[in-house]
């Protein structure tokens, strides 16, 4: 339930993690009276505009997600269903030579039977716990209303609605009256199957523990985990914890005399004095452990036994003490030091999550926390030691045993022989009777077998007691060289005998004893006590690799029994506990990275601010002054400080964390990578807020401001990441890069999210990472943006409003009406400067949502007024036919065009604005983007333009001749190419087609209605280069316009654009043929072209600029409007 929980979690959390993000979809999220009223609730939906558009981003965006948690409750009903028809055939015979009882008197039966029922509970209160009762039916009924078919499609229906039905139920309160009822009872378990696992729970020791836990002081330890089991079954034979007074006073002695708090799967922890607050009989039963008295000497007890722990700890862990031979030696006392510990460590680490305030009181001050965490990382490592030094002799053991058995075979027979008197240098008499005894002792050794332990054991004993004996004889107490061969033959003999005792027994007792699993949900809150005694040594590091070893036996709990039965699912489990238990030690070890990047920040602050720039030539007599010791002095003190940090957790070993290997190098890379990421991405935030109704100047005052800020602060993460990338061995400029990368795709993808019907949550996003996560921002009040990517955007657009500014294409930005420049190519420079090539990217991936945003407000409210303006457009269209012929009464036409058009008007130069703003835009950051990429990475430019002509020049002659190649559709070569050419400014945004449409009636003749409605409210400028408008209260711009109706037409067919432009020819041709005819002649003014009407020089003006922003040909132009015009009004301009 972990997985899928954490996901729902995640759609509830707010912009940026404030405000409730899923709070829109709060009235599509119905309980189980749905069922009752069906159609009600559906029509309500239907009846709200705001429901009914919510509704199909929620079911595109969730579906997934609530298809998870379907599953997950199905899979309840499902293992219900399979256990109860285990035992219906059990009981019935269907297994011939099996039955409940012989099945519970089997070792191994009586531990998978009990297992059955207490998985099965422990999974009703998990779902409990994690996804309260009204989740759990919203979940339900949203996944029932999302699926196609229905309640016939959904598997198991019926059943899983009744086990998710509210409890009533919070999490931390008193259980509710009938709560074992409404949870436990509503898929029961056969009551006499469910008391005879509770009677093997209380008689038997299921896990046969003993050997590990043999001292009886130590006897609820050593039922721990059959506890656990008792506290899930008694919830299916209630009655017992009801009224049998006797009955739970025998569970109480058995397993909680000494302990209240207890550990369920993995590590979830129950306080038995809340947990049973409502069962009367349970709770009577448990007083007596609970009372001060009882609990002050339980933690004495448990106080005087750590300070004894620790004083065992300082004495194995002495330098140079735990050799092989020392280990053989002191086995038992050795295991016995271990078992204290861990006995001291369960019991502290368990109840000092005691809910009772007042026995909280009593337990916590007794015991620091540091001591606790002391006890833990000793104990962690006396623990290794021992098992490391274990399994070297165990894979040593027969080779020691060989050698040692070869060595003293070999002295036997060479005493034998020395008693033969014939060896040289020997004066000995012949002795036969210890030729043969010798003789004999050799072949006696040498049939010893290392695998029957008790008999080999004794023979050793009784030739090592003949050798002592032997040595009485007078021949040999004489000869010392015979009794030093002796004593080496002994030696070999004891030799023998540790080889023989050394069992892979001892390290399953280790195995045992050590187990760690009831403290994964606590060790967390130890963190902030390891952090401490870090930032104090960094060295105590090399420590914390043992408990991390000691922390990898709990992947053993959920993976046992599922790497037993062969199941498929054991490498998923495995590997999703050993990326929780590999995350526990990133949060662990991320204190290093946090201080190195506070010592970063003082190295900023020296080379930034006190270090002065080394001339490249120096006078002799300035070098004291350019030395400047102390600076350099302190600046080395810090740089020094990083690398003791860095030390310490590079002087740790490379260790396999379940089934991932964890390098101690990658989690120093990743720490800092994750601070670096925490850190700009909090600069940012904080930097790049501005005010939402501030007029262009002084946006663009604001901007400056924080775009230099922020630059300053970003370039000095960046010196500092490159400043310390050889202290600790990363590569600097790449992890900056990559990081830049992520931070600002992320942050883009998440404001995109405003424009997207299928959002895009952390847990989808390709940016975002458990090991190094983006954090999110609660947004600024009364700003609509979701984070300061957002906020930059907008700030950009209100400075470059079409409505205040003037844009000019020579000068490459945008200036106010007395020329000064509000945005521009160093306004660029700077924003990039600040939030880099990957946030420049950004910004344009932003401004593309916009645009495509647009253009679909525009089809949706184009398509509506069609239908009411449908017959007009046809009567206009009609008197504009044929297109090449002058129109003799145009004023008329147009005006009465213009006067019955006007209401469709300013919505259209709305949408056409925006779209022209957002696109000039990105044409000037694709511009900054491709300097920058020919100034730093001119080599990948080159290549990449190759490349990308001679993928165009393939495509072509592929359409030339079908037989030529070219990349097929699935080939992933095009769109990576497509990606890089964009990421190093090697596109027109121009030139794009943003969205697929379906032809448009009247689309041109529209255009032309607006194009002649606002031209009399524009002028050309030549200072400027474009046409702007006449009057400041004129919400409009020329260029803005043009590159808006241009992107609007290259979403159709390009005969929309050239009927346009020849609907804009007829204008200028009818206009000036009307100023020039007979009935004008009298006007002297009139017949002059160089003082052709402010429409038709704007009209012309117009449609050279859509011509060029759509890249249609001059002869196109000139067959729309006559050539000696556009010369004409081009000459003028000069002049002017």
């Amino acid at each position: 339930s972990t997985s899928p929980d954490s996901g729902a979690v995640e759609g509830r959390k707010g912009k940026g993690g404030g405000a409730e993000e899923g709070s829109e979809y709060g009235g599509l999220m119905f309980t189980f009276d749905y069922f009752k009223r069906p159609e009600e609730y559906e029509s309500k939906v239907n009846r709200t505009d705001s429901l009914s558009g919510a509704e199909d981003t929620f079911q595109q965006t969730f579906s997934p997600l609530l298809q998870r948690f379907y599953t997950l409750f199905s899979s309840i009903v499902t293992y219900h269903s399979d256990l109860h028809s285990f035992l219906s055939d059990l009981s019935s015979g269907y297994y011939i030579q099996y039955t409940l009882d012989n099945l519970l008197q089997d070792v191994e039966g009586r531990q998978l039977l009990i297992e059955t029922v207490y998985l099965y509970g422990s999974m009703l209160l998990l779902m409990e716990k994690h996804i309260p009762g009204p989740v759990r039916e919203k979940i339900i009924v949203a996944h029932y209303r999302y699926t196609e078919g229905g309640e016939g499609a959904l598997e198991d229906v019926d059943k899983v609605c009744k086990l998710c039905r509210s409890t009533n139920y919070v999490p931390g309160s008193p259980k509710p009256k009938k709560y074992e009822s409404k949870l436990f009872n509503r898929l029961p378990l056969p009551p006499d199957f469910c008391k005879s696992i509770l009677s093997r729970l209380l008689l038997d020791d299921v896990y046969l523990r003993a050997s590990a836990f043999p001292d009886p002081s130590h006897r609820s330890v050593r039922l721990f985990p059959q506890g656990s089991m008792v506290y899930v079954v008694l919830y299916f034979c209630t009655s017992l914890m009801k009224e049998d007074e006797r009955g739970m006073r025998e569970v109480v002695d058995r397993f909680f005399n000494d302990n209240w708090i207890i550990s369920l799967y993995m590590g979830m922890t129950v306080d038995l004095s809340v947990e049973w607050a409502t069962y009367p009989a349970a709770i009577k039963a448990l007083l007596p452990t609970l009372t001060p008295k009882n609990v002050k000497v339980l933690n004495n007890d448990n106080a005087q036994l750590i300070k004894r722990c620790m004083s065992d700890l300082k004495l194995y862990l002495t330098e140079g003490l735990l050799t092989p031979q020392y280990v053989l030696d002191n086995t038992d006392d050795i295991l016995n030091a271990v078992r204290r510990c861990n006995v001291a460590l369960k019991w502290r680490l368990c109840h000092r999550h005691t809910g009772d305030q007042k026995l909280k009181a009593i337990i916590d001050p007794s015991v620091p926390e540091a001591l606790v965490v002391n006890l833990l990382l000793r104990s962690a490592e006396l623990e290794m030691k021992v098992k490391t030094i274990f399994k070297s002799l165990l894979d040593g053991k027969q080779e020691k045993w060989d050698k040692c058995k070869e060595g003293v075979t070999g002295r036997m027979k060479e005493l034998s022989d020395y008693f033969t008197g014939e060896k040289a240098l020997t004066r000995v008499e012949r002795d036969e009777g210890l030729i043969k005894w010798f003789a004999g002792l050799a072949h006696e050794i040498g049939s010893l077998d290392i695998n029957d332990h008790t008999v080999t054991g004794r023979k050793i004993q009784h030739c090592i007691q003949a050798l002592e004996d032997v040595e009485q004889f007078e021949v040999i107490d004489r000869d010392l060289s015979i009794k030093a061969f002796l004593k080496d033959a002994r030696e070999g003999l004891f030799q023998m005998v540790r080889a023989v005792n050394i069992k892979s027994s001892v390290l399953q007792i280790l195995e045992t004893s050590t187990d760690l699993s009831y403290a994964w949900a606590i060790l967390p809150d130890y963190i902030p006590q390891l952090h401490a005694l870090i930032k104090a040594d960094a060295r105590t590091t090399v420590l914390l690799r043992s408990l991390f070893l000691k922390m990898s036996s709990m992947l053993d709990v959920p993976v046992l029994r599922i790497i037993q039965c062969s199941s498929p699912d054991a490498l998923s489990v495995a590997e999703y506990y050993s990326n929780e238990l590999v995350g526990y030690v990133r949060r662990v070890m991320e204190i290093i990275p946090v201080s190195v990047f506070k010592i970063l920040t003082n190295i900023v602050v020296i080379k930034e601010r006190r270090l002065k720039p080394l001339p490249v030539k120096l006078e002799v007599d300035l070098t004291k002054d350019y030395a400047q010791m102390d600076e350099r002095y302190e600046l080395a003190k810090l740089t020094h400080q990083v690398s003791v940090f860095t030390e310490g957790i590079l002087a740790m070993e490379k260790t396999l964390l379940g089934i991932i290997q964890v390098d101690p190098r990658a989690i120093l890379e990743d720490g800092l990578r994750k601070e670096l990421v925490r850190q700009i991405a909090h600069a940012m935030d904080k930097v790049l807020t501005f005010q939402t109704n501030s007029s262009p100047s002084e946006t663009h005052a604001s901007c400056i401001k924080a775009f230099s800020a922020l630059s300053n602060r970003v370039n000095g993460y960046r010196l500092a990441i490159e400043y310390i990338q050889d202290y600790v061995d990363i590569a600097g400029l790449e992890l900056w890069g990559g990081e830049m990368q992520r931070i600002m795709g992320y942050y883009s993808e998440q404001e995109a999210n405003k424009y997207l019907q299928k959002k895009i949550y952390d847990s989808q996003s390709r940016y975002q990472s458990r090991a190094i996560p983006i954090p999110r921002f609660a947004p600024p009040p009364n700003d609509s943006n979701i984070n300061f990517m957002g906020r930059a955007v907008s700030a950009l657009l209100r400075m470059t409003d079409a409505s205040t500014t003037i844009y000019s294409p020579e000068c490459g930005g945008w200036f106010l009406r007395d020329g000064t420049e509000v945005m521009g190519i160093s306004m660029i420079s700077l924003l990039r400067t600040s939030i880099s090539i990957p946030g420049l990217l950004g910004v344009d991936s932003l401004l593309s949502f916009r645009i495509v945003n647009e253009l679909r407000q525009f089809l949706k409210f184009y398509t509506s007024k069609a239908k009411t303006y449908g017959v007009l457009l046809e009567q206009i269209r009609d008197g504009l036919f044929p297109e090449w012929k002058n129109i003799e009464d145009n004023g008329r036409l147009y005006t009465a065009a213009m006067k019955k058009l006007e209401a469709i008007m300013l919505p259209i130069l709305t949408s056409l604005r925006r779209i022209g703003q957002a696109q000039l835009m990105r044409k000037m950051i694709a511009n900054e983007v491709l300097f920058r990429s020919r100034l730093d990475a001119s080599m990948v430019q080159e290549c990449l333009s190759s490349l990308d002509e001679s993928m165009v020049n393939d495509i072509r002659k592929h359409y030339r001749d079908s037989s030529k190649p070219m990349p097929s559709e699935e080939s992933p070569l095009l769109p990576a190419l497509s990606t890089l050419l964009a990421a190093n400014g090697h596109s027109d945004p121009l030139n794009k087609v943003y969205i697929t449409t379906d032809p448009l009636e009247g689309l041109p003749v529209v255009l032309l209605i607006f194009t002649t409605s606002y031209l009399s409210k524009l002028e050309y400028d030549p200072a400027f280069g474009s046409l702007r408008r006449t009057k400041s209260s004129y919400p409009l711009d020329g260029w803005p316009l043009v590159t808006g109706m241009a992107t609007l037409l290259k979403q159709f067919h390009p005969s929309y654009a050239t009927s346009l432009l020849a609907y804009l020819g007829q204008f200028v041709r009818s206009t000036v043929s009307s100023i020039l005819s007979p009935q004008n002649s009298s006007s002297s003014k009139a017949t002059q072209t160089s003082d052709l009407p402010k429409e038709v020089v704007n009209c012309i003006v117009f449609m050279v600029e859509l011509s060029q922003t759509l890249r249609i040909d001059e002869a196109t132009l000139y067959e729309c409007v006559p050539r000696y015009l556009v010369e004409t009004i081009g000459q003028k301009d000069k002049k002017q």
